[in-house]
């Protein structure tokens, strides 16, 4: 036990360095919640976390659902207006905004194409005035995210996502450049480098084939759910190659493609998929990965919890220190979900909230207070 916390401490030593920015999502109820904030209380209880740079919410792109009303599909509420005109959010930064990563969502092949066609240039537009209401925020647009997973049927199609993806992005340019409005938003292209989305396809794809073009990217993006190293569970001792592609490894994958790009990282989503840190303990993802979805409990330590999820991951933003430069994690209680809850869902998720354990929250405002960007 000692020389394991003398490893923890050891790391979070060799961390100073590290000059990332910290995201907190991804609805309103986990932003206010890892904040501690309390509609009727007059802004007066904060929980002591170290202060992120930025917030995540989600829109759909067609109807910009999310963008100035709230929506809730079954996972939890969304509102871009709602967050950055909140008086007790801009009371806790101390009236300096806070930026706004948005997941733009076009999951639909017909309304796709009908973007792609120019029919939804009038909602790009409209979006573009929303952004140049703030101007002293940076917006981090993620657009179609997650464009490789087997959930994304629309994005099947590489060359009308690519299409898609251009479509917004030139709208929104040309938009800023008649208004001669300085630009206050950055496009990011996130891949879900998820082992889980290869076993489901059995097959290893290639990222550059849903590649904009350097001209249409200045942020490369992943998604980081399961634990760093670990293999399926399941497919252990199988031959084929697919089983054996960890978190870790398809993290790399982007973070090459980026440094051969010459294009900043955003870690887009990072949660510890599996855990429950309200209930200190793991339970089985999915069939494709170690068992019955939230069957197979095992209870765990704090510090166990600590070192088999999050110690790889800070490892992983250590060592690629140089290229991630934004981080956004989601602080969620995935189980009082209906999209992400079981039996809706089909994979496990779990309690991610920083809060729900004291040991967890102590870790890991250590690891962040002094360390990253405020």
């Amino acid at each position: 036990m000692k020389s394991i916390i003398l490893s923890l401490f050891a790391l979070l030593i060799n961390l100073k360095t590290i000059a990332q920015s910290l995201f907190i999502g991804q609805d309103e109820e986990a932003i206010y919640d890892y904040f501690h904030i309390e509609k009727n209380d007059d802004c007066l209880t904060y929980r002591n976390f170290p202060q992120p740079v930025g917030l995540t919410q989600y829109i759909d792109i067609f109807k910009l659902g999310g963008l100035k009303t709230s929506i809730d599909k079954g996972a939890g509420s969304n509102c871009v207006k709602n967050i950055l005109d909140d008086a007790c959010l801009k009371k806790y930064g101390k009236n300096i905004p806070f930026d706004m990563a948005i997941g733009l969502w076009m999951n639909d092949e017909v309304e796709m194409q009908n973007l792609v066609k120019g029919v939804y240039d009038v909602k790009i537009n409209e979006f573009a005035e929303f952004l140049k209401t703030y101007p002293k925020v940076k917006f981090y647009l993620r657009i179609g995210y997650e464009f490789d997973g087997n959930w994304n049927k629309a994005y099947e199609d590489r060359r009308r996502y690519v299409a898609a993806f251009q479509r917004i992005h030139d709208v929104l340019r040309i938009n800023y450049e008649k208004s001669k409005t300085a630009k206050n938003w950055l496009s990011v292209w996130q891949a879900c480098t998820s082992p889980l989305d290869d076993i489901m396809e059995n097959k290893i794809e290639n990222l550059g084939d849903w590649y904009p073009g350097d001209k249409y990217v200045d942020f490369c993006g992943l998604s980081w759910f399961l634990t760093g190293t670990k293999i399926s569970p399941k497919h252990t001792n199988s031959t084929n190659v697919v089983y054996k592609r960890s978190q870790r490894s398809l993290a790399n994958e982007m973070v090459y493609f980026a440094n051969y790009k010459n294009k900043p990282v955003m870690i887009c989503e990072a949660t510890p998929q599996g855990y429950s840190l309200s209930g200190l303990y793991r339970k089985n993802i999915s069939p494709l990965w170690d068992g019955i979805a939230g069957q197979g409990m095992v209870k765990l330590t704090p510090l166990q919890i600590w070192n088999e999820w999050y110690k790889p991951f800070f490892d992983f933003i250590e060592k690629n220190k140089q290229t991630i430069k934004v981080v956004a994690y989601i602080n969620q209680n995935w189980d009082e979900q209906a999209m992400w809850a079981l039996p809706m869902s089909a994979t496990y998720w779990g309690d991610s909230r920083i809060q729900a354990n004291d040991k967890i929250s102590q870790w890991w405002s250590e690891m962040i207070s002094n360390t990253w960007v405020k």
